[in-house]
């Protein structure tokens, strides 16, 4: 009997997770080849032992693994390395698969052959999200830049088993979360091909999830921690300035403005939440020197003011509830009226969205 052509993994460290729901997902329906590998972090031995007894050891293999870190770094890594088949793909324990998922991928990688295919993406209770916000019509061979590849920090994709040792794919770890940042980055940035067919059924993330690791509060320098190393790393000083461009910008809008903006909002936000951040974006600068060009002007003024080495936490609540005060013009458009159609600006990534061909109704689960 040949081995599997796609190995899907799932981390888990919660007895209570719903694997069941995980696992049938990724099965039911699907065509033969696909099997699980399930990876029991830190769990006892006879943790979701009715389970393993439920699945032939041909469509789901079973992994033990204990590190004392609550990371999924660990888990991942061991369930990727553990698999064989030509293509991998994870999922997350309290997630699922929409009902033909695995099936339509099957056969997108057994017709097409693209090294990289990225899973369509909604939550459960909501539409799909716009993640990579690609360009219209572009389905296959995205480009990481004008596709907006970056956007997608997870590496939710069946990509090809090789990839992991020819790129040097790896989950960062002991930090507390954004682990697969680098892994992310280095796939989406590689010279590989890369497709992505938002109309597609595809990964639901679940409502019903108990406490993520992602989201449990934590001080702003630790949930930092990931990006400070791949802006310190040689792989992003390799990149050409145009994609170590769109990385940076990226990274300072999603996970420097965004989430200080709303941990500003907070009773514990504090004097080293506000210096963490400065210290990403001012690496940014040195990474990107345009970093700061396709910012709205409203983003721009709270960037500016975090720069400022005087800055403290109640300068950025203020900054940040004029932000909210702010007009269309002033949250759309750019200081530099030549710059208001920039790829990286607020406007024409609305632009895009209003177009974007996963924007459907009526998905069915």
């Amino acid at each position: 009997m040949s081995g599997p052509t796609v190995d899907v993994v799932i981390a888990v460290h919660d007895s209570a997770r719903p694997l069941r729901r995980a696992i049938d997902s990724v099965l039911d329906g699907a065509p033969s080849g696909v099997r699980v590998i399930v990876v029991r972090h830190g769990l006892p031995a006879e943790s979701f032992g009715d389970l393993r007894d439920a699945y032939e050891a041909s469509l789901v293999t079973w992994i033990d693994f204990a590190d004392g870190v609550r990371s999924a770094a660990g888990p991942f890594t061991a369930g990727v390395q553990a698999a064989t088949a030509e293509y991998v793909g994870l999922l997350g324990s309290d997630d699922r698969f929409e009902v033909g998922a695995l099936a339509r991928m099957v056969g997108r990688v057994a017709t097409d052959r693209p090294d990289v295919l990225v899973y369509p993406m909604r939550y459960d209770d909501g539409p799909p999200l716009a993640n990579p916000l690609s360009r219209w019509r572009r389905e296959r061979r995205l480009d990481p830049v004008r596709d907006r590849l970056a956007y997608r920090t997870a590496p939710l994709a069946l990509f090809r088993r090789t990839l992991v040792d020819d790129l040097g794919l790896r989950f960062t770890p002991g930090v507390a979360t954004g682990e697969d940042a680098e892994f992310s980055a280095r796939l989406w940035f590689a010279d590989v091909r890369i497709d992505f067919h938002p109309r597609d059924p595809g990964y639901v993330i679940m409502a019903d999830a108990g406490t993520r690791v992602t989201m449990t509060a934590r001080p702003f320098r630790q949930d930092l921690e990931a990006y400070r190393g791949l802006f310190d790393s040689d792989w992003i000083r390799g990149l050409g300035p145009r994609e170590r461009h769109a990385f940076v910008v990226k990274t300072v809008r999603v996970h420097v403005l965004g989430a200080l903006l709303a941990r500003a909002s907070g009773e514990a936000f504090s004097a080293d939440d506000v210096a963490a951040a400065r210290e990403l974006a001012q690496m940014g600068v040195q990474l990107a020197p345009r970093m700061l060009d396709p910012f709205s002007r409203a983003d721009r003024a709270v960037l500016d003011v975090l720069l400022d080495e005087s800055t403290g936490p109640d300068r950025i609540r203020a900054v940040g509830a004029e932000r909210g005060r702010a007009s269309r013009v002033a949250r759309w458009t750019p200081r530099a009226p030549w710059r208001i159609f920039d790829r990286e600006g607020t406007l024409r990534r609305l632009v895009r969205y209003v177009t974007w061909p996963g924007r459907r109704q009526g998905t069915t689960t």
